[in-house]
């Protein structure tokens, strides 16, 4: 049992996005262009994960058209909740659907980091409430005094719920995650083994963006092996031309 892939997006726009406020735990709905921006995204990721396209060489995944489907989890919040809804909806038109037991059913773990007093404010607004709150959060990226999550706590949550349902896949499916920017990235920072207390080189996913997770196996001391993850595409979306996390 098992994945092939994992695949964690992002959640579409919402109002918020546009504002650049900070959102956290904010429970904000996608505005319209969030919902176009996860059908196009669906739209895609149902013929990504049907096959292994046009790529071809040593790196190729020859090993995509399994047939295995794909499993759906979400973080709880509702732009990510109605993010999954549009993408198994578009699933099942394109004739892909998911099977009733694979989702896509909500996990808390995969919610957003909670940013604490900086929810709901703008830097500008910030900088006038708590500038030395700020002064700490651009120079660490961590901010205990205003509440922030510290990163460390968010990655390992979102890898401990990833992989749990990574392990009840079945054999060859693919897990699909919707969840939040700065949870993904410290989430895969945690999947990849590295610490996001100490390792910040991965930037933030924009809105409907995705990144791919596969398997890799490690060879340990007196023959054993184990499994662990490897990043094959990171903040991959319809639009290219998207800058900025």
């Amino acid at each position: 049992m098992g994945g092939r892939r994992i695949v964690l997006v992002r959640h579409g726009q919402t109002d918020f996005n546009v504002e650049r406020r900070f959102q956290g735990r904010a429970d904000q709905p996608l505005n319209e262009r969030g919902m176009a921006q996860a059908r196009a995204a669906a739209g895609v990721l149902a013929t990504r994960l049907s096959g292994p396209g046009e790529q071809v060489g040593v790196n190729a995944d020859s090993g995509a058209r399994t047939g295995g489907g794909a499993r759906l989890i979400c973080s709880p919040l509702l732009r990510a909740r109605m993010t999954a809804r549009i993408l198994a909806d578009v699933f099942e038109a394109v004739g892909r659907p998911m099977r009733p037991m694979d989702g896509p059913f909500v996990d808390e773990r995969l919610t957003e980091r909670d940013f604490g007093r900086m929810e709901g404010h703008t830097f500008a607004e910030l900088v006038e409430l708590y500038p030395a709150q700020v002064a700490q959060w651009r120079a660490c990226g961590e901010c205990p005094e205003a509440g922030v999550e510290p990163s460390g706590a968010v990655g390992r949550r979102m890898r401990d719920a990833v992989l749990e349902a990574e392990g009840q896949c079945r054999d060859g499916q693919t897990l699909l995650v919707v969840s939040h920017g700065s949870a993904i990235a410290r989430g895969i920072t945690s999947l990849l083994g590295l610490d996001p207390d100490a390792f910040d080189g991965l930037r933030g996913v924009d809105n409907c963006h995705w990144s791919e997770l596969v398997p890799i196996a490690h060879a340990k001391r007196r023959g054993t092996v184990s499994l662990g993850w490897r990043l094959a595409a990171h903040n991959v979306g319809v639009r290219e031309d998207v800058l900025g996390a």
